[in-house]
């Protein structure tokens, strides 16, 4: 989006603003010349077109989802579509990227307790969980099984990111078996750890969007969201989802969801059981493999 804006407005400062947690991976993408952050930037704050400061902003470009412009509609495009046509354009890179430099992953590595023989013998695996809206959340006892299936079958170091604590107050504190990262990290290191997993598998959360934008593999768990929606573009993806009648409310007119919470108890989400995604992380693993074993050959 911001090489399309700067198709428009050549010569120009391009700025970014956005939240203060957001800030260093705006920085990681390279995308803009300036980029601020603000304490005071919520969702869904939505920067005035009418402010300037001497004359000196040319153009105001406030990216809005559907469901925050037109609160009566679910979006009917891929997200990175649906903000650029808030916009008024449309993009052609439509994967965004992040460059996280080899220091920043070697230190951030280190500083969690990842020594580069771990990441080299073991597999690195990222999950997120939650918590995070309930109509997004999947059962924290299938996420333990799906873990306790993960160590079964592979050499694996487990990363958790999420948003609990880690004082005992979620029930996400609770899973055992990974090492838990979760509301520990900066935004940027947050990067640099979902470039070196293998695999992440994630609800409809930042992680998921993050490893789109560093290349990494993604098995996605949706439910009131249609993962053709969301998943990322041109990175090895995968969206799972639960066999009910009521699936990808998010996307009715008016919504069935959101919010103000789900009528049908957040069916989408139950349904979908622990060894569907343990398929898909099989299926997903085995795939970058055969791409890592393809890739040596050609070097040699």
């Amino acid at each position: 989006m911001c090489n399309e804006i700067r198709k428009r407005h050549p010569k120009r400062l391009l700025i970014f603003v956005t939240g203060t947690f957001y800030r260093d991976i705006v920085l990681l993408s390279n995308a803009a010349d300036l980029v601020f952050g603000s304490r005071l930037w919520n969702w869904d704050f939505v920067m005035p077109s009418t402010f300037n400061v001497l004359g000196l902003v040319d153009t105001i470009y406030s990216p809005t989802t559907t469901y925050e412009r037109l609160t009566a509609s679910g979006p009917a495009s891929h997200l990175v579509d649906d903000l650029a046509e808030s916009c008024g354009f449309t993009v052609a890179a439509r994967q965004p990227r992040l460059y996280p430099s080899s220091n920043l992953i070697k230190k951030t590595r280190m500083k969690y307790g990842l020594m580069e023989n771990a990441v080299r013998t073991h597999l690195i695996i990222g999950i997120n969980g939650g918590p995070g809206w309930p109509v997004r959340m999947w059962d924290v006892t299938k996420w333990q099984r799906l873990i306790n299936k993960i160590h079964s079958e592979y050499d694996a170091v487990i990363i958790q990111f999420g948003t609990n604590k880690g004082d005992g107050s979620s029930e996400y504190d609770k899973l055992t078996g990974v090492q838990s990262v979760a509301s520990r990290l900066r935004s940027e290191e947050i990067v640099a750890l979902i470039a070196i997993c293998n695999l992440v598998i994630s609800i409809d959360s930042g992680p998921l969007h993050v490893a789109g934008a560093v290349g990494t593999p993604v098995v996605g768990l949706f439910g009131a969201v249609n993962p053709d929606y969301r998943l990322p573009i041109d990175s090895p993806a995968i969206g799972l989802v639960g066999d009910v009648p009521c699936l990808f409310c998010h996307h009715q007119t008016p919504p069935g969801h959101w919010i103000t919470g789900c009528p049908n108890n957040i069916k989408c989400m139950k349904a979908l059981d622990d060894d569907t995604v343990f398929e898909a992380v099989k299926s997903m693993l085995a795939q970058g493999k055969r791409e890592l074993e393809s890739f040596a050959t050609e070097l040699k």
